[in-house]
């Protein structure tokens, strides 16, 4: 139940307040939602170290294609293409290894893939950026006074004899 409220209220303030790329929030809320708090707080600072390093190599390499024009353009972007997928591939094959890389790879693929269609600017990359660590943290909140609550109750709880 307190799982669900969470992404409600994600998904509510992300649409609710139209955030520009808003819907990152709820994405990164259940990403990081698990079972229990120390899984859920070891899980989420793995994701937030892995997404400020796919979203610098990201920024890094979206910068590659600035002042090409023409052919050059067309062969650089796709060029970028083959290296998001790439990244995204390595990135599923290293998952149970490191899940900081994982994270880091597949922010960078994602970000790379979004940004190539139509380029936007860097505050685009950062808005990405702080709306999954907001995401993140509101899942760890929750499941930090969910945990409270759990061992509150626990411990009010007479043991019968």
């Amino acid at each position: 139940m307190i799982r669900a409220v969470v992404i409600a209220g994600t998904v509510a303030l992300a649409f609710g307040l139209d955030l520009s790329h808003g819907s990152w929030i709820p994405i990164a809320a259940v990403v990081a939602m698990k079972p229990g708090l120390e899984q859920a707080a070891l899980v989420s600072a793995q994701r937030l170290v892995g997404t400020l390093i796919g979203a610098v190599v990201a920024a890094l390499l979206l910068l590659v294609p600035t002042n090409e024009h023409g052919i050059r353009l067309f062969a650089v972007q796709h060029g970028l293409e083959v290296v998001a997928l790439v990244l995204l591939m390595h990135g599923a094959g290293i998952r149970f290894w490191s899940y900081s890389l994982y994270s880091a790879a597949i922010a960078a693929g994602a970000l790379i893939l979004v940004d190539l269609p139509q380029p936007s600017d860097p505050a685009a990359e950062g808005y990405r950026l702080l709306w999954t660590l907001c995401g993140v943290g509101s899942s760890l909140i929750v499941l930090l006074l969910a945990s409270l609550l759990a061992q509150r109750t626990a411990k009010a709880r007479p043991q019968p004899t």
